[in-house]
């Protein structure tokens, strides 16, 4: 049977650790044995090595460009004697910099053909960027390499190791690792431990993050702010609000000060959950402990706000964060765009959107959706359809909900035959239209009487690989209800049940409960059988109930 990667590794250390005793210094011998292996690259005297040290100097390297690195590389291997080995790793780490992990690999492989010594920063640097690249087998062969060489693995390679694991959700595999580093005498750090619990916690396993917290507790190993924040995160993605905020109570008690991506994850967590009061308190606490709230911070509280018609609270909160000196990006002007849209105040919204370009921001595809369907929910079609007409003059493409918007507000503005003209250019020129594309349509079609269409429509979803949802067969039910087909809409429903659409309360959206609610009513105002209405009653939850 296969050994694990992990026991490939603890063989490593065995064999080079406790067989042949105590590691090498950093004296050790480079990877290359083979002079001959030189012969491809030409010495040059041209590279002066005043030249190399100025563009080696770390205001050169902080903000290299990749090929302007690549060169460097060119002339470093070029010039004689080489340059020293902590010259080369400070430009493999520039590199890294730019996650370009693939060429630090190359780039290492040269270093080894041409007989450049290595040192334990250089393995360091090359192990991190395979584990990035999801190649921990290759991690742990550099690792092997290492050890035969006499190197020491340090924190940082155990941690890079580590790390790689969990990229791959190899959870099992880290811990298996650390914890034969720790039998062989190594110990790790909390990094290592932090990034286990971390992905633990992303994998939704928050319980057996908290067992692996306590058994790193009850081994003396002291958790910090960032152990936290993946705890308090995991347990916020898990909707386990309560345990999220006293777990902050608790670190603040161990005095462990939560930074602002600890605050963040429980604020936006909050926020989510319609905790929008808790969230404000939350966000005042920071600035009570003197945690400066983010980008990411004040984004959530807005969100929140505008989720819960709090507008005017949400536009405050903008101008707070920009008179902050925290600079609004396109995502948080989106936000409150599409908060003041749905409040109907469009023009407000457009006055952030011209806001957006005096600052220098470029507006994107998500900030003409909102402010198109802004315009078509005010009833202003004309300014709707010139604002989509811009998107391709400004060079920005619309996506399919672009066109969904765009199909929706001329149906329900009155417009059915033009949104009909821009449905079939959209057929003609084969875009990957979905089912709410088809809704959208469908709806347009028996809201105006076409209803018979609106169903060859319906009956065709199968051809185009389409499946109706719960929202297509109510809207198409509906249709059928104002033309008397009780037959059909029977079978519908029947299908419907069958598909298993029919939700109960815990599953039933929002938009769901609306739509039963309105089949309902036009059921009732069209006289249908109160036994199919009892069974439909049934089938939907209390809430859409409460509606009629």
């Amino acid at each position: 049977m296969q050994r694990s990667i992990a026991m490939t590794a603890k063989r490593f250390l065995h064999r080079n650790l406790l067989e042949n005793g105590k590691p090498r210094t950093a004296s050790s011998p480079s990877f290359s044995h083979c002079s001959s292996c030189r012969c491809w690259v030409r010495a040059s005297s041209s590279v002066s090595g005043g030249d190399l040290r100025e563009r080696l100097s770390k205001t050169r390297l902080r903000d290299i460009k990749l090929n302007d690195a690549i060169d460097l590389f060119s002339d470093m291997v070029k010039s004689r004697p080489f340059p020293s080995i902590v010259d080369f790793n400070r430009l493999l780490s520039a590199v890294v910099k730019l996650k370009k992990y693939d060429v630090v690999i190359s780039l290492g492989k040269k270093m080894e053909v041409l007989g450049i010594r290595n040192d334990l920063y250089t393995f360091n640097i090359v192990i991190n960027c395979f584990c990035c690249c999801f190649q921990v087998s290759l991690a742990l062969s550099i690792l092997g390499k290492m050890l035969k060489l006499g190197y020491e693995p340090d924190r940082v390679t155990i941690g890079s190791l580590v790390n790689g694991f969990c990229r791959r959700n190899r959870v099992s595999d880290a811990v298996s690792l650390v914890d034969k580093m720790v039998e062989i005498g190594y110990k790790p750090d909390i990094v290592a431990y932090n990034a286990i619990i971390d992905s633990l916690c992303k994998t939704r396993r928050v319980n057996d993050a908290f067992d692996f917290f306590k058994e790193i507790e009850r081994k003396g190993i002291r958790p910090n702010v960032v152990t936290y924040t993946a705890l308090v995160n995991g347990l916020c993605n898990s909707s386990r609000w309560s345990d999220a905020a006293r777990l902050l109570s608790d670190m603040i008690k161990r005095k462990i000060t939560p930074n602002v991506i600890t605050y963040s994850a429980l604020l936006d967590a909050f926020v989510k959950n319609g905790k929008v009061l808790e969230a404000k308190e939350l966000f005042e606490e920071m600035v009570r402990m003197s945690i400066d709230p983010d980008i990411v911070t004040y984004s959530s509280l807005i969100n929140g706000l505008c989720l819960h018609d709090r507008i005017d609270e949400a536009n405050q909160m903008f101008d707070l964060m920009v008179s902050k000196g925290c600079l609004a990006d396109v995502v948080s002007y989106n936000t409150l765009i599409n908060g003041f849209c749905k409040a109907k105040r469009v023009e407000d919204g457009m006055k952030l959107f011209r806001e957006m370009s005096q600052r220098g921001l470029v507006s994107n595809t998500v900030t003409y959706n909102t402010l198109i369907q802004g315009f078509f929910q005010a009833g202003d079609v004309d300014k709707a359809q010139e604002f989509f007409s811009q998107m391709d003059f400004f060079g920005i493409s619309p996506d399919i909900w672009t066109y969904n918007i765009l199909l929706g507000g001329l149906c329900d503005n009155g417009e059915l035959e033009k949104a009909l003209v821009i449905f079939e250019d959209m057929q003609k020129r084969e875009m990957d239209l979905d089912i709410v594309t088809y809704t959208t349509v469908i709806r347009g079609m028996c809201k105006t009487g076409k209803v018979e269409e609106a169903w060859s429509l319906f009956c065709n979803l199968s051809l185009k690989g389409l499946k109706p949802d719960i929202v297509t067969y109510t809207t198409m039910m509906s249709g059928l209800c104002t033309k008397g087909l009780q037959h059909e809409v029977e079978a519908l429903y029947t299908k419907m049940k069958q598909e298993g659409l029919m939700k109960n309360d815990c599953t039933l959206s929002d938009g769901d409960i609306t739509l039963s609610a309105e089949l309902i009513k036009k059921m009732l105002s069209c006289g249908y059988a109160p036994s199919l209405l009892k069974d439909i009653k049934s089938g939907v939850c209390k809430k859409a109930l409460s509606l009629l």
